[in-house]
Parts: structure tokens; sequence; C-alpha cells
């Protein structure tokens, strides 16, 4: 059977890409029978481009419509052919930006002859400028209706020739039977730019045809929004493709559903919609919020083109939605194409994941044994639900820790006490069991984090275990586990998951409010460790401006925890107390500078000082002594310092700098008083970081040692672990400062915390001679969370001086009735440790004995109890710094607000949302209009009406009209043709050789010029076909011109003569007026088959 095609031609900006299309489509070894152009809304000179090219017909449309209802104008303007046995007439869809190679046509007829169902066929779409990579090559749905197209980064390797049927194709390059498309009615016009074709072929399906794609024809398709969506690098293009895509499959999941649940579902639109705007919030696509709203609610308020839309697909609704079950794509293939699609863009982007070879590598071994360190060294805390003593104090309940998250009293609250309550929400039923598995989990997080972050420096096996087995054991934490600086342990497991997170926050949104949140984290647990922050924020900023967005969002969670604090301490004059460690106030003597660059926080060197004191070694010999087995680690880093890469080095040099820099400064800081001694800031703090900068370097190397590297390192952790060895002894022994919260007060004190919360106890303890200290606790007992470095001042405030004058008159003999004092401090009872001189503590029980306003409750396991006569148990005592914000503007309760949406918004963004979005490359643009010469104007007009000969391959039946072939013989044949009739194309078999070298092809497949982008005449092409006319179609209105299969073409020796200058096409304003140029039929046409 023969195939008459027609191909529409829509365009609407004009300029090169239309031109090279059209010289695409003059030069297809299968010429078109016809070609009709549809000037879309475009300028006049596109109208004159559209002329110039040969067209048939050229319609003008006044205003841009879309590409359906172009088609559909330039079908109506084609005229209804003429009725021809064994001829069936075809519509080519093209699109100005779709430039068919020079087979394509001839590729995608031939599908469809051999396959009499098919009726709908669709090419292999492939990019503008990058021809191997594919486009799209058909397209199906998946199980919940969304359409599905083979990805772009796809490249051609003929990996997808096999394929045939499909569920649908796409408008551009789609070959469909005019009948066909004048029986269902053409696109749908609720579907303007995507899924008009995948509806139309569903329609096809349905009405018991066939669809096919032809993956050996090719056509370029630069996707300008011609046809389909514009897509493009710019994020306003993406975004609006991306709310059109969700309008088109709203409306087709309505249009294809069942009639009761497409109801149900059209009223359910509004709540998807919102459903929609929070689901992309949560997926870190703020640029689809709206969209996702507008295509809900636009579908939503067009019910009448739903309702057409099931009406069309229900009159042509033969074959059942069952025919299009098989066709449809399955969730693992979707699952499997989105994986590789994902690593492709990643791939692409350069942020493919990095293998870390977690197993291979060495990292399960070195958490095994991280795991075996804390078994041995905390398997005192593993029965306990909670825990006190040393650093460590109970939590609050879960409503109470949240809480004591704003400010109270004008007092802000510590931005560590946000760390509290999300530490506490782990265990919601019991709060401060959540410290308990943090002190046991420690070791086994902390290595596992060093040795991620060492993964990122060196693909050494030994110097990943140096980085996490130093640091997991470092005398930082081990001490900190010893004291219960719980701080500490915070900062030693966010630590190296902070520099991850940080040195890869310019990557991508979710790194950024990653490190942001550990930041807050970090830094609220050690203050001090802020100008240092400070500075390599700062020098992260401006290292490289790339991301600098990304960069500053890092300091948000930071600022806004720090903000009420730093307010506080400014206005109280005192703002150095905004690095006040958090947390319980412990006593130590901070360690010497030889004692800080060994990495011990503390003087002592954690019980070495004792244990060579002991054996008559003074202080030297002990430093000695750890110098030399911490001298292994020190030579690896010095290595590391000189061979690692120039980033490695400078950051890990930059971070041990200020590491113990601040280590230094924080031993000079003496800003709290504990009874009658002032107490550094905790040195540790900074040694931390100092600790990981110098295994960093450490590892990096061990990993140019190579095969040496093992028994290296293997010397360095023995030594690092010997000089931790007196605490791990302690920790291994259960020689450690805690017991269970129940001990902290005595049950009588407990039980009135429970029903009067505001109650508080006195607690008196003797010193030393003539010396005690005093300490006001409320409730049933101290809670972490309510402790607030606000409230700390190194002068003797007030309410200090109350207190101390209340002791004294408790203290002394024959003092005074102290009633009022008690109830107006709200102090409801007075305890008496057991620690402290034997003969002290008797003479304060002796004294206390003797005050009428004091009775005594008994001897308890916390010590001596007195209950205070008649405490007024809901008053608070006055606080010095409730007066310090007392003028701000903001109350507590705003603030807290705040920064609650702030931290909400910042986890929101660091959330893994697993999307990775792909962004074209950059296309060259086109020149739209360049200026074109007569000779160029006149060139094109020949090519137009000379028609094709054939090139120097073997050409298939129909002679290529490519511009600048000669007039063969069938010319004189072809002079007297009837004006309008249409010429037929019917692809053939081998029909001419030419000795003639072909001229060279550009990839899209025209003849390009050296010095111009035009395409040119081929000069080299000279070739006579002798046409032989086919006598079953004499008596057609429409003749058929067949050449002579049989013999080698003869070749004429003369030259050929010049084609004929056709004549000029006039522009068509009216869809269906005939004004046209004749049909100059003076090419080969083709042959039957």
């Amino acid at each position: 059977m023969r195939s008459r095609v027609t191909v529409i031609l829509v365009a609407q900006q004009g300029g090169e890409w239309l031109d090279q299309t059209i010289a695409g489509i003059t030069a297809q070894s299968l010429a078109p029978t016809a070609i009709i152009a549809v000037n879309n809304g475009g300028s006049e000179r596109v109208s004159e481009q559209l002329m110039a090219s040969g067209a048939e017909r050229v319609i003008g449309l006044g205003t841009r419509v879309p590409f359906g209802q172009a088609v559909a104008q330039g079908v109506q303007a084609a005229g209804t052919p003429g009725a021809e046995p064994d001829t069936s007439d075809w519509i080519w869809l093209l699109s100005e930006d779709a430039c068919p190679e020079p087979a394509a046509l001839e590729h995608i007829v031939s599908a469809v002859q051999r396959a009499p169902s098919v009726v709908v066929a669709g090419p292999k779409l492939v990019d503008w400028d990058r021809p191997e990579h594919i486009i799209e090559l058909g397209q199906s749905l998946t199980r919940y209706g969304a359409r599905w197209t083979l990805r772009r980064q796809e490249l051609d390797q003929q990996q997808y020739d096999h394929m045939q049927d499909v569920l649908g194709v796409g408008p551009v390059g789609m070959l469909v039977r005019r009948d066909i498309w004048e029986e269902l009615g053409g696109f749908d016009p609720a579907l303007p730019v995507y899924d008009d074709g995948l509806d139309f072929c569903v329609r096809a399906r349905l009405s018991g045809h066939r669809v096919e794609v032809a993956p050996a024809s090719r056509v370029r398709f630069a996707q300008s929004g011609v046809a389909g969506p514009k897509i493009d690098r710019r994020r306003s293009v993406l975004r609006s493709a991306h709310r059109q895509a969700r309008t088109a499959h709203l409306h087709r999941r309505l249009a294809y559903a069942p009639a009761p649940f497409a109801f149900l579902a059209w009223l359910g639109l509004p709540l998807l919609a919102l459903f929609r705007v929070l689901w992309a919030l949560i997926r870190e696509q703020p640029g689809h919020m709206v969209g996702e709203f507008v295509s809900a609610m636009s579908v939503f308020f067009r019910p009448h083109a739903i309702i057409a839309s099931r009406r069309r697909i229900r009159a042509h609704n033969t074959a059942g939605w069952s025919a299009l079950r098989q066709l449809r794509i399955d969730p693992k293939s979707v699952r499997t194409a989105r994986m590789i699609d994902r690593e492709a863009i990643l791939a692409s982007t350069g942020l493919q994941r990095r293998e870390l070879h977690f197993i291979s590598s060495g990292g399960l071994a070195v958490l095994a044994a991280a795991i075996v360190a804390t078994i041995a060294l905390t398997w005192w805390a593993l029965p306990r639900t909670n825990i006190t003593g040393g650093g460590l104090a109970p939590l609050s309940n879960l409503g109470q820790l949240w809480w004591n998250t704003r400010a109270l009293d004008g007092v802000p609250a510590d931005p560590f006490a946000w760390v509290l309550a999300l530490l506490g929400s782990v265990t919601f039923w019991n709060p401060s069991h959540a410290i308990v598995l943090l002190l046991i989990a420690a070791i086994p997080l902390t290595a596992l984090g060093a040795w991620i972050w060492a993964a990122q420096l060196t693909e050494s096996k030994a110097g990943r275990a140096l980085t996490a087995l130093g640091f997991a054991l470092s005398p930082v934490l081990l001490g900190s586990l010893d004291a219960g600086r719980l701080p500490t342990l915070v900062l030693t497991i966010v630590l190296p998951w902070l520099l991850l997170a940080a040195t890869r926050c310019r990557e991508s949104w979710s790194w950024a409010g990653t490190a942001s949140l550990l930041a807050g984290a970090a830094l609220a647990a050690a203050p001090i460790l802020l100008p240092a922050a400070i500075i390599i924020f700062i020098v992260g900023l401006f290292t490289t401006l790339r991301g600098a967005a990304r960069v500053l969002t890092t300091a948000l969670v930071p600022l806004v925890l720090f903000a009420p604090k730093i307010v506080t301490s400014l206005i109280a004059g005192r703002p150095l107390d905004i690095l006040l460690d958090p947390g319980l106030v412990s006593t130590f003597t901070p360690g010497t500078t030889w004692h800080l660059l060994l990495g011990f926080p503390e003087f002592g060197l954690e019980g070495w000082g004792n244990i060579l004191a002991g054996a008559g070694l003074g202080g030297p010999p002990t430093t000695l002594l750890i110098g030399v087995l911490m001298l292994p680690i020190a030579l690896l880093a010095v290595l590391g310092l000189f061979t690692g890469r120039v980033a490695v080095t400078l950051l890990s040099s930059l971070l041990g700098g200020l590491g113990m820099l601040t280590a230094i400064a924080a031993a000079q800081l003496q800003l709290i008083v504990v009874g009658n001694e002032s107490v550094a800031l905790w040195t540790g703090s900074g040694l931390a970081v100092y600790w990981l900068a110098v295994l960093s370097l450490g590892a990096v190397g061990a990993g140019t040692l190579r095969r040496a590297a093992t028994p290296i390192v293997a010397v360095a952790l023995l030594g690092a672990i010997v000089a931790v060895l007196p605490v791990s002894t302690q920790l291994f022994l259960g020689r450690v400062p805690f017991g269970p919260a129940s001990t902290q007060m005595p049950a009588l004190v407990q039980a009135a915390g429970e029903t009067q919360p505001g109650i508080r106890t006195l607690v008196v303890t003797a010193e030393a001679a003539h010396a005690v200290r005093a300490q006001i606790v409320t409730g049933s007992g101290l809670r972490l969370d309510q402790i607030r470095s606000a409230d700390r001042t190194p002068e003797i405030t007030s309410a200090d001086e109350s207190i101390a004058e209340l002791t004294g008159g408790l203290a002394s003999v024959g003092g005074p009735d102290l009633s009022a004092e008690l109830r107006e401090a709200g102090i409801g009872f007075v305890l008496l440790p057991q620690s402290g001189s034997d003969s002290e503590r008797a003479e304060l029980q002796r004294l206390f004995d003797q005050h009428d306003s004091l009775v005594s409750a008994g001897q308890t396991e916390q010590g001596l109890l007195w209950r205070v006569v008649e405490p007024d148990a809901e008053s608070d005592a006055p606080g010095d710094a409730s007066e310090l914000v007392g003028g701000t503007s903001l109350s507590g309760q705003t603030i807290w607000v705040i920064q609650l949406v702030v931290l909400l918004g910042v986890l929101l963004l660091a959330l893994p949302t697993g999307e990775v979005t792909y962004r074209p490359e950059r296309r060259r643009k086109p020149s739209r209009w360049k200026r074109r010469t007569s000779a160029k104007a006149a060139e094109r007009a020949a090519a137009a009406a000379s028609g094709a000969a054939a090139s120097g391959a073997a050409a298939s039946g129909a002679a290529a009209s490519v511009p600048g072939t000669p007039a063969t013989d069938s010319e004189d044949a072809a002079a007297g043709a009837e004006p309008d009739a249409p010429l037929v194309a019917v692809p053939g078999t081998d029909a001419t050789e030419s000795d003639a070298p072909a001229a060279e092809q550009s990839p899209g497949g025209e003849a390009i010029d050296a010095n111009t982008a035009d395409p040119v005449i081929a000069p080299d092409s000279e070739a006579v076909v002798e046409p032989v006319v086919d006598p079953d179609a004499a008596s057609s209105v429409d003749p058929v011109i067949v050449p002579d299969p049989a013999p080698d073409p003869v070749v004429d020796p003369t030259p050929a003569a010049e084609p004929a200058q056709p004549t000029e096409p006039t522009q068509s304003t009216q869809p269906t007026e005939s004004a046209g140029p004749e049909a100059e039929s003076d090419q080969t046409d083709g042959v039957s088959r």
C-alpha cells in the first residue's frame, strides 16, 4: 500500500532553527507529498521564512495557540485528499525546533507499512545540540497514571532499537493516519502543553489500534516550547514546566478514572493542593509549592473540560482499558530507572556519592572495637535509667523540659537547653534515661563519626582507624566521661559530623541545613568555641563566593539560639558571659600549656601526676613520659602536614591552631565563682577540636606510608591508650562519682517537690573550719535543664548576700528568729549533707536544732534534714538577672516561638530527600534572523522547487529533496501536473547510484558550508534518474511517478539544466483558503512496495 504523507510544520519564532528544520524536511530520502506550514502567532518575518521554504500552503494565525490547535488548522487547510485505491494518507507533525535526519520519514513510514494495524508512530527524539543523547523514545503510564518517558541522560547506543509497540508517543515527529486523526478529533484542547500526544495515543489504543515507535527514525529536538514544554536551565522555566506537567497529570487522572472515583477525586483536589504544597516543602522544593497549588485548583475549577475529555474517551472506547495494561510501565522498572537517573545526574554534576567501603576498609571493625571499649568502660551505667553526680543531674519531665527552653522571669535559657530537650525527647517516657544512653553510646558514636570524617581525607585503612579510635579514646572524651561533663560528650559526638556537613554545605541546601543544626548543637555545648567558629565561618564564606547563600545559612541556628543570651549579656555589661559553659560547674585545675599541647585538659594528666608523684617523680618527668607516648601521633601529623592536599592541611592547621588557642584562652578566663574559689572555663572544648585536627593530619600522614602505615598506627594507638590508662582504669572499675537520681534529695523532699514544685531546700555543706557552702535546690531536686548560666556572676549579688546572711543566722549561736526570712525565700527544708568534717557537721547540727523555725525530720541517706515551720511553698526567691531584659520589647514567649519556627524550618531544609534535580545544559541560542543575500534566497527557492536527486549513497525509492539538486528528466513528466495535485510519498527500494561525491553532512543531515551555518547547495551531486510512470496510477486523480527499479541508473553525461524557479507562495490567513503555489512534481516520488 502506498502512503501519502503531508507534513504539518508549526513555527512561531523563526530563525536558524526553522532554517535547519526546513532543510531537514527537504533533504528527506523519502520526499513528503506536501508541506503545510503554520505561523503560530509569529511575526511577518516568520511567514516570509515559511513562504520561502517551498511549502504548498502557509497558514497565518493571529494569536498563538497550543500545538494541537495549530496542527488542526494545518490539517483543515490541507483539504480533503482524493480517494485512491491502495493509498493511505498520513500527517507528519513537526515544529520549527524539530529537525529530522535525512532518512527519518522513510524509516517511520516503513514501520507503519509493515503493520497495517499501526495508526500512530513516533520517532526517536534526540537532543538538538547533542544528537547522541536520547530525549524520548515512546511514552507510557505508571501504575498511578503518571507519564513515563525514557530519560534524557541516556546515550543513544542503539540499546532501544528493538522497541516497537508502546502505549504512546509524543507530538513531535508523530506520524498519524489522517482518518484516525479526524475520527478521534485530534489532540485534547484541555492538554495544551503536556500529554497531548500521549492522550491521543491512549484514545487510539482504546479504539482498537496500535501505536509504535521507529527507533531508526531520528529527529533532533530543541524543546523550545513550540510543541510540548519549554525546557532550559532557567529555574523559572523549569517551575513553569512542572506546573504544566502536574496540571496535565491531574486532568488525565480524572478523565481516565471511573466516574464515582473521578467525582470523589475532584472534590478532594483542594485538600490535595494543600498536601502537595506541604510535601513540596518537606522535599525541599519551595519553587514547586505555588505550581502544585495552582495546578490542582485550575483542574478543580475546570469541570467542563474534564467532562468533555471523558466524553471524548467514551465515544471511541471499544477495546477497554484492559488493552493498555500490558503496555504500562511496571513499578520495578520505574524504581530502577529513577535510580539510574539519579546516579547519572549526580555523576554529571560531580556530586556522585563516594563509596566509603565501610566493611572492607575496616569501619565495621573499628565500630566493633569501640563497642567493646564502651562496654568495658561504662558497664556500671547499663542497668540504670537515671544518673546524678559530677556534672550530671536528672532531667525534668518532657513538658517541663521543653518549657525550660524559653526565657523565665527575664532570664534567657541556655542554648544547651534545646539540646537537652531534644535529647530527652528520645526517651520521652523517662527523659533522664537519654543521658544514661548517651554516656554509654558516646565512644561508639564518636568513633563512627571520626571514621567517616577520616574517610573523606584518606583511603588508608590504618589512617581511618587512627582518627576514629584516637578520638574516641582521647583524654578529652574519657576525662569528660569520668567527670560527667555532658556538654563535652555532645561536642565530641557532633564535631566530626559538623566538619563533614560544613565542608559540603555548598553542594546542597540539605547539607547547609544539616551544618546549621550541628553547628547550633556544638556551640550550645561549647560556647567558648564561638570566636573560633566565627573565624572559620568568615574564612569559608570568602574562600569562594559560589554557594555563599548556603554558607550563610549555616550560621542561622547558632545565631537564633544565642541571640537572647547575647542581648542579656550585653545589657548586663558582661559580654564574656556568652562564653560560659552550660550545665553544672565542676571545679578543676587547668593544665599547663605543655599539658594542653599533649591533649590533656586538666592538670595532672588524668591521674599520671599522682601516680608518678607517689613514685617520687615530679611534674617534668610525667610530662616527658606522656610526650613520648604521644610522639608517634605527632610524627604522623607532621608527615601529613607536608604531604597532604593543600586544602586538607590548611583546614586541619586552622582547626588545630584555633582549638589550641581556645583551650589556652579558656584556662585564663575565670568567670565563675564556686564558694570562695574562681573557676576557669573548661579547656576540653578547644582541645576536642585540636585533637580531631591532629588526628586528621595523622590519617593523611598514614596514607602516605602505604604498607608501613599499619604497624606505625598500631604503635601510635597503643601509646595513646597507655596515656589514658589511669582514667580508663577508674572507669573500668566503676569508681565514678555517679549514683541514681533517687539519691539526690531525701524522699520527704522529693515527695513534697512533686506536690509543690516551687518548694526549696537549703543545702548547707561544711567545707572547712568555720566555712560553709550554701545552695538552694528547687522542687524534688536539681534538674539539669533548670540551670541557666545567666544566673552565674563572678560578683556577689544581692541574692547571694541574702542566702549568706540566712545561712549565717542559722549557723550562729543565739541567732534571731528566721521564720519570716525563710518563708520569704520559699525555703521549706534545710539539708546538712554527710560530706565534710564530722566535727563541723556536729556543730552545725547542734546550732540548727536550737532554732525554733526548724523541726528535725531525722537522718536520711543524704544527710540530716530539717523542716521549716509553715513555709510558703509558692514564693520564689528574687533573682539578680530578672531585671536584665526587663526593658526588651520582645517577650520570652515571642522569642521562643521565633526560635522554634527557625529550628523547624532548618530541620525541614536538612532532611535528606533523596531528590536530585536535573538542569539542562546551556544551549547555544540560535540566531533568529540573519541577513540573507538575494543569492541565498534564490538558492532556497530553487531547492524547494528542484526536488531531490540521489546523493552518493544508495538512495531509497524516493529521491530526497536536497537544496541544489539539479533537475532530472522527470521534470518534463511533471510539467503537466495539475496545479494542486499533491505529490505521493512512497518509501522505495534502491533506485539510483551516483559516481559523484556526496556533500559533507552535518550531524543534522544537511549540507554545511564551511563559511556559513546556512544550508548550501551541494554542487557535486548531479545524478539523473530515468522515471517510469506507474500504469496503475494513470487514471488516478493524483499521478504517482515511480522510477524503474530494475537497472542501474544511466547517468547523463551532459550537464543538467537549471531548475525552473517556482511560483512564490502566498500567505493564506484563512485556514480553508486554497491559495497556494502549484506543486511542481519535478522530483522522483517513490516506488511501490
